[in-house]
């Protein structure tokens, strides 16, 4: 769906992106991570023309631009309007006729839970409500791509919850979502796809499942360990690490596996649990920032 090659922009002596590539499949819900400055918010520009790149190109497949639904970092909205008038408004200014914009403001309403709030002034609404009526007017015209810049910020926990399976939902119905966020646990809970920004360059990208595949490490929980037990499973292989009932076997320990279960069932000990662990988002995600040389000034 989203597709970009080269991609460069500048704002004057400051470097945001750098000849970045990066393609976001269709059906995706793809989580750009970044820290601040990476370039996470000149990326969603670019996407949808608000910005134009210095060099390289970004395409949106066979969406045009109008059926886009897009949330910017920061939404404004006319105060003094109510919630619910302000997005069959927004319905008609898209092209869709009186009874249609209401339809589908109501729509928008429900997914977001504003419900009970439309006949609400938007002077007065919460950061968290302004937020998920940014939320609701993407939303607004069935769009087949979303753009979401930080959709869960200012949201309470419960409203974060619901905004989570909401995008999952969408990502479910066939849409194609791009969520920008430095939140690890969003990505984690919600995305199929990731991408890591640091300083204007894509560090890594892909799948969930490929990106947390498994570590080359096993784990064996069983029953505290003897002492004398545990002085003769350290002398099994210089890499085994012992913590408590857990015994580890990274890299070339592992091929001790049988020999270390073999010793702790001879011992009678109960095995609770044996697994090979994955690398978790956040272990990738810091991984993949530590190994950028450093990096001056930068712009979002």
């Amino acid at each position: 769906m989203i597709h970009a090659t080269r991609l460069t922009k500048r704002y004057g002596s400051i470097l945001a992106l750098q000849d970045l590539n990066l393609t976001v499949p269709d059906g995706a819900v793809f989580g750009l991570l970044g820290p601040n400055g990476a370039g996470k918010t000149t990326f969603l520009r670019l996407a949808v023309g608000l910005l134009f790149p210095d060099s390289g190109q970004i395409s949106l497949g066979q969406c045009p631009p109008y059926q886009v639904g897009y949330l910017p970092e920061r939404p404004h909205f006319p105060g003094s309007f109510r919630v619910g008038e302000y997005l069959v408004t927004a319905g008609r200014v898209g092209g869709l006729d009186r009874y249609g914009a209401r339809q589908t403001a109501r729509r928008a309403l429900e997914q977001t839970g504003l419900s009970l709030l439309a006949e609400r002034r938007i002077a007065s609404c919460s950061k968290g409500m302004l937020q998920r009526l940014g939320v609701a007017q993407a939303l607004l015209l069935d769009p087949p791509l979303l753009l979401l810049d930080e959709p869960l910020d200012g949201l309470d926990p419960a409203a974060q919850a619901a905004m989570r399976q909401l995008i999952q939902l969408l990502g479910q119905a066939g849409r194609t979502v791009l969520v920008c966020t430095h939140r690890l646990s969003d990505v984690t809970q919600m995305c199929t796809h990731v991408g890591i920004l640091a300083q204007g360059r894509l560090v890594r990208t892909g799948s969930m499942a490929e990106l947390t595949t498994p570590r080359s490490q096993v784990s064996i929980v069983s029953d505290p360990l003897p002492e004398g037990l545990t002085q003769h499973l350290s002398r099994i292989h210089p890499q085994l690490m012992i913590s408590g009932n857990q015994v580890i076997l990274p890299g070339d320990a592992l091929e001790a596996k049988s020999a270390v279960l073999r010793l702790l069932l001879d011992a009678g000990l109960q095995i609770w649990r044996l697994e090979q662990q994955k690398a978790t988002l956040e272990e990738i995600y810091l991984d993949a920032i530590r190994s950028q040389p450093p990096a001056g000034e930068r712009l979002t």
